[in-house]
């Protein structure tokens, strides 16, 4: 008797036309994997999961999104479907996109740039339980965390300001944060200021760095 194949269900969220055809194209040759769905805006994909009780095993995700950031979307799709794997796949290679994510919860990032056989080996690779990271993201990470030194001491943060530096790996700015914690924009620098000091770092991108680093949030 012949075992039944698993067939993994990817979707893809990425507002370039071209781009999406080429890559479900690609997955569809797959055996093993099938990309029923194909979403160029977060209003056409969460209006589709109001009406559908089907979800993907992995969801491909670009940053670079209209009227929605792509890390808002990794932030909700988390909230909403926690057992969902989203693997981000862009083309922005900067450090705190790509620290915002992997501590948002993304199982793995890779760029655009990356040829086809590596972008399907990374969708394996989260399928299977393992993190994707195109080679140049893990040498960034890699780099950043040696750039930083050891791990060292912080004292410890209040309640308040776990949540304002919680809110700022997530990317909200401080008009943002304020608005969520129902705070004026001044306590927020206020709080923010605090942050620094106790982790001994003089910038937003150190904090957030800092925090993913040693776990802090």
């Amino acid at each position: 008797m012949s075992e039944t194949k698993i067939i993994s269900k990817i979707w893809i969220l990425e507002d370039h036309q071209v781009f999406a055809k080429q890559i479900r194209s690609l997955i569809d040759r797959e055996d093993d994997l099938e990309c029923p769905y194909h979403f160029a805006s977060p209003d056409e994909f969460f209006e589709k999961l109001q009406y559908t009780k089907d979800r993907p095993d992995i969801l491909l995700l670009d940053l670079g999104l209209p009227r929605m950031d792509g890390l808002e979307v990794l932030v909700k799709v988390r909230e909403m479907m926690p057992e969902v794997k989203v693997l981000i796949l862009s083309a922005f290679d900067d450090r705190e996109r790509v620290y915002r994510a992997i501590c948002n919860g993304a199982s793995g990032y890779l760029l655009k740039t990356a040829d086809p056989d590596e972008i399907l080996d990374g969708i394996q690779d989260v399928i299977h339980g393992a993190a994707a990271l195109s080679s140049a993201i893990a040498m960034m990470i890699l780099n950043g965390f040696a750039k930083h030194g050891p791990v060292e001491e912080t004292e410890a943060l209040t309640a308040r300001e776990e949540e304002v530096l919680k809110l700022l790996v997530k990317g909200f700015i401080k008009k943002e944060i304020a608005e969520q914690l129902s705070i004026s924009p001044h306590t927020v620098d206020m709080h923010l200021r605090s942050v620094y000091r106790m982790l001994h770092v003089g910038s937003q991108t150190e904090a957030v760095s800092k925090a993913i680093r040693q776990g802090i949030v």
